[in-house]
């Protein structure tokens, strides 16, 4: 399987760089897959969602701003969807064309969605932190606000589902259950 570099950075200045398997891309999306490792765990209703070692297949949308993971628990169960607030992607290719990075930008605001619909915003806490230790200003303070709620308003259409949907049906990847179960831990 192919691999990528995903550059993320955090203002103010944190980067890190993740090696993530290369799984679909075209000019509206790249589809990538890892294991996860979230500073903290996120729980639901009793049940821990998102945890060390999870997998995760990421949507980074082009031109988008926000991106979309599907978390996978350690038995492989479909446990819900984490949303990044983030600027656009950049896309960074070699002297044939084909991508060999990409970079995002973290706003600190993140969406929860449970398989059943409903959801949560995460992170609020930092983003406040964020904007009064001047690390997002104004401008993206208000950006960040708009794009989570436009997400959420796309999220309560079901328009945010038809549109991951649509992307697995074009990279011929119905069933990405399957396709977790192969992933190295």
């Amino acid at each position: 399987m192919e691999t990528v570099t995903l550059t993320y950075k955090r203002p103010p200045n944190r980067v890190n760089h993740f090696q993530q398997e290369l799984l679909y891309l075209d000019d509206t999306v790249i589809v990538t897959s890892q294991r996860v490792k979230p500073s903290s765990p996120i729980v639901q209703n009793g049940e821990t969602v998102l945890s060390e070692n999870f997998a995760a297949v990421w949507f980074v949308f082009t031109g988008s701003w926000y991106d979309v993971g599907k978390v996978y628990n350690l038995e492989n169960e479909w446990t819900g969807y984490y949303c990044d607030v983030m600027k656009p992607v950049k896309r960074s290719v070699d002297v044939n064309g084909k991508l060999n990075r990409f970079e995002i930008t973290d706003l600190f605001l993140d969406l929860w969605i449970n398989p059943d619909g409903t959801y949560e915003i995460q992170d609020e806490d930092e983003f406040e932190e964020a904007v009064q230790n001047s690390a997002i200003n104004a401008e993206l303070e208000r950006k960040a606000l708009e794009v989570l709620k436009a997400l959420i308003a796309e999220v309560e259409s079901g328009h945010l589902e038809s549109r991951l949907q649509e992307v697995m049906r074009r990279a011929g990847f119905p069933d990405l259950q399957n396709y977790v179960e192969t992933l190295s831990s």
